[in-house]
């Protein structure tokens, strides 16, 4: 794993705990909570993305 994939998976640690909180405090439909989850989405895809492409 590089630097660049450990900055994301420190980012979505947080991006995770930031969710868990709103979600605690606002409810889980709340609008907050669910940026946090597409956030997360998306940094997660992006990861898988770069795990699925061929070695060069």
């Amino acid at each position: 794993m590089n630097v660049r994939n450990d900055l994301c998976l420190e980012r979505l640690e947080l991006l995770r705990n930031q969710m868990l909180q709103a979600a605690k405090r606002h409810g889980l439909n709340h609008p907050l909570v669910l940026t946090y989850s597409e956030q997360i989405d998306d940094i997660h895809n992006r990861l898988m993305r770069k795990d699925q492409s061929p070695l060069e």
